[in-house]
């Protein structure tokens, strides 16, 4: 675990499942005594298990969802890969290659279309907050996370080459990256910096540090814009559906993201419904009957 706290940010998450789901079934047993068997029983238990109570205590009657299952198991797994690397363990097979994992990720959010961003923005335009329209702006047009616009650094941006690189630090996959930015953009950042006296792109005039989410003016604008509940996150999921409902390369889609794995990017393939229309359109042409 201080292993995991160095590097990963979600190590809260982590400790969290192994407090609740780990430890109580495996913390007095030694890693090299836990065979396949085992790790298959306890994925039938854990599918069987109630959600606890607390904080929770509404859904006390239901049992885990298979999402969670999925997240314990590949902790579990995590562990025993760590295991296996560290010399001296005596751990040499991953018993939880007995059962399947599969990682395929579900996006979760809407996706606007350009009317609908247009309108978002419009009332942005109208908040008590004068940063949010170009906090928008950069969110919806960049693809990048909500923290990383907030907490943007001018370090981070390179006028003459149009790009912004995202430090390590500041990165999920704690990889870091570099992002090539449209003339929109560009634009947006040239006029803020030849304004600004701060070190942050996005300084809260109140307090001279970057917002911390920026929610309540958030809300008003999407409330006023007819998109309630819509996350900022969305916006970074439209920008990835309309960089392939534009033709992009789904490698291309990736890197734009920051993301480590192709995987993750390919959950917004089936997502996108000029993809859709395309192929659809593409298949029916083939085929010759409506020649």
């Amino acid at each position: 675990m201080p292993k995991v706290k160095l590097e990963s940010r979600s190590y809260e998450t982590h400790a969290s499942i192994y407090r609740n789901h780990i430890q109580p079934q495996f913390g007095d047993r030694r890693l090299n005594e836990i065979d396949g068997d085992e790790i298959v029983d306890y994925a039938g238990q854990l599918r069987q298990k109630r959600v606890s109570g607390g904080r929770w205590e509404k859904s006390s009657t239901r049992t885990l969802s298979e999402g969670t299952v999925k997240r314990i198991l590949i902790l579990v797994r995590h562990i025993f890969n760590e295991a296996i690397r560290i010399k001296g363990t005596h751990v040499t097979v991953n018993p939880t290659h007995a059962i399947k994992l599969t990682t395929v990720r579900k996006i979760v959010g809407k996706f606007l279309t350009q009317a609908q961003l247009k309108a978002l923005l419009k009332a942005a335009e109208g908040s008590q907050n004068p940063d949010l329209p170009d906090i928008i702006r950069v969110m919806g047009a960049t693809g990048l996370r909500r923290d990383n616009v907030l907490a943007m650094r001018w370090s981070w941006f390179d006028e003459a080459r149009a790009t912004l690189t995202v430090p390590a630090e500041d990165d999920k996959a704690k990889k870091g990256f570099v992002l090539h930015l449209s003339a929109g953009v560009l634009e947006v950042l040239r006029n803020r910096m030849h304004e600004s006296a701060s070190e942050w792109v996005f300084p809260n005039p109140q307090t001279g540090k970057p917002y911390y989410s920026c929610r309540n003016a958030w809300v008003t604008a999407r409330e006023k814009a007819g998109l309630p509940g819509l996350r900022m996150h969305d916006l970074r999921h439209t920008y990835a559906s309309m960089m392939l409902d534009s033709g992009s390369d789904i490698v291309d889609v990736q890197q734009a993201l920051g993301h480590t794995q192709l995987k993750t990017t390919a959950g917004y393939l089936h997502l996108t419904e000029g993809r859709k229309r395309h192929n659809a359109n593409a298949a029916a042409q083939a085929t010759g009957l409506f020649a």
